[in-house]
Parts: C-alpha cells; sequence; structure tokens
C-alpha cells in the first residue's frame, strides 16, 4: 500500500491567484489516452443521455462532435440512430476512438482537427463535451465559438458543458472534485488521485498522482499539473452573445432547473442565429 501526503505549503497552492492558464496543445492528451475510458466512460453515460435527449427534443439528425476524444458521445449518439463526425486535436486519443470502431458494424468518419480552425460542413448540432472548451483560453474559446458558428446550419445547436464558477467559489464546493479513483484490468491496476484549487479568475488548477501497479514490476508512478478556465452563466451567455448566438436552455448534468450556486457542471444549448 502506498500513502501520498500533499504539502499544503506547494507554493503553487498557495499562490493559486497568480497561476496563468495556457491553450491545451494536442500532445498535452497523450499520457491520460490509454487509461481514460477506464476512468471516464460510466461518468459519461449521463451526459451521453442527456445530450441524446436534447437532440431529440430539437430534431437535430447531423452531428459534428469537434472534441471526441476516445469516442464516447460518437458511439453513443451513432448506436441511437444520428449521423455524426467525429474530431479530435489528439491522435492518441483518436487512435483508441479508431480501434473501437473497428467493432462496430458502422461506417464512422473519425478526423484529426482543432476546435478552433476545422472546417468540416454544416451540421445540426456541433458537441464540445466534457469541460473541452476549458483546455482553451477565454480568447481562443472564442475563436472557437466562430468557428463552431461557421459549421453549423442557421439555427443549429451548440452544446457543451463546463464546470460552474460560481458553485466552485461557494463554501468549500472546490472539494468536490476532489477524486480517488481504482481501476482493475486483468494483471493492472491504476489509480487516480487529484486535488483542485480555483481562484476568482475562474483558473481551475488540478494537481494528479497517478500510479499503475502490475504484479511483476514496481508500481509506475507519475505527478502532473494542469488549468481549466471556467465560468460563470453569466460570462458564457455574454460571450456566446458577442459571437453570434442565443442561449436556449443551461441546466445540470440531470437536467435540473438551473441554480447558480448547487449547480456543478453547465450544460448550455445555444442556437447559431443567422
Amino acid at each position: 500500500m502506498i500513502d501520498f501526503y500533499f504539502n499544503a505549503k506547494d507554493k503553487n497552492l498557495n499562490n493559486n491567484h497568480s497561476l496563468i492558464h495556457t491553450t491545451a496543445t494536442a500532445s498535452h492528451y497523450d499520457n491520460d489516452a490509454p487509461n481514460y475510458d477506464a476512468f471516464n466512460e460510466q461518468a459519461s453515460a449521463k451526459i451521453n443521455a442527456l445530450i441524446e435527449q436534447i437532440l431529440h427534443k430539437n430534431q437535430v439528425q447531423t452531428v459534428l462532435d469537434m472534441t471526441c476524444g476516445t469516442g464516447s458521445q460518437v458511439f453513443w449518439l451513432t448506436a441511437r440512430g444520428f449521423e455524426v463526425v467525429g474530431s479530435d486535436i489528439s491522435t492518441s486519443m483518436l487512435a483508441i476512438a479508431h480501434r473501437k470502431a473497428q467493432h462496430t458494424s458502422r461506417d464512422l468518419q473519425l478526423i484529426e482537427g482543432d476546435m478552433r480552425t476545422l472546417k468540416v460542413g454544416t451540421f445540426d448540432a456541433v458537441l464540445t463535451i466534457f469541460n473541452a472548451i476549458g483546455h482553451l483560453t477565454k480568447d481562443d474559446f472564442e475563436q472557437a465559438m466562430r468557428n463552431i458558428h461557421s459549421n453549423l446550419k442557421d439555427g443549429g445547436l451548440y452544446i457543451f458543458d463546463i464546470n460552474n464558477l460560481s458553485y466552485l467559489l461557494h463554501n468549500r464546493n472546490i472539494t468536490s472534485l476532489t477524486i480517488d479513483w481504482l481501476e482493475t484490468n486483468q494483471n493492472k491496476k491504476c489509480r487516480y488521485i487529484q486535488y483542485s484549487t480555483i481562484n476568482q479568475d475562474g483558473i481551475l488548477a488540478s494537481y494528479t498522482t497517478a500510479i499503475e501497479d502490475c504484479d511483476s514490476s514496481d508500481p509506475l508512478i507519475k505527478q502532473s499539473m494542469q488549468t481549466l478556465q471556467v465560468y460563470s452563466a453569466e460570462q458564457l451567455k455574454d460571450m456566446l452573445e458577442r459571437n453570434g448566438f442565443a442561449i436556449l436552455e443551461q441546466c445540470g448534468i440531470e437536467r435540473g432547473t438551473f441554480d447558480k450556486i448547487t449547480t456543478e457542471r453547465i450544460v448550455t444549448v445555444a442556437k447559431k442565429l443567422a
């Protein structure tokens, strides 16, 4: 058994207000790709079901998932009759999606691309799910919005989610993001421990220790830190309106009424204006 102790005097923790967030590069996702599904696929079911409901409600047929990763939304929606194209900036994530696609009977289109610049066509809806926009700076997110606008039909939907800044700044709600996951796969055990901090500018810093323990070798321990840019509902509204969208709906993963303080993760449905 391995015990881990995080030092409360860590300079990044005490000086979190001075953190600088930069847009993640494609290589940022390489280390997470092999274990991504093990830790995230089960948790994706709720938001996938919610997206499906939203798409049916709005009579959507064609979907572009601009941050498809290993394909969670692509495979879920394709299996339910939607015409879906998946794209992602990470070749490592796409390689896993391509391998998974070999086990399906459907002809799936999975392409490499950056949500800020990729031009694929015009769709009924565009998705960027699982805090994907948080990996961008504010300026790059607005660039992505304008590009997403160009990949949508008139009246098309942009659907995305992001942690709620107002919730995370309230009381000690930031501790709700603390995780300690253990996944066992044949002879390998993977443990994933993470705690987070946040500042008033909405920069969320997450500190992670990943342990891979195989029966035949000493544990492999990796430590990392990443930042995300998170937003309040009001900030999202202002940014979307500046870039040609009107919000149709904001809710939580459970599709309940959105509450500024108690909703942990904001799901936003925005409509492209002509």
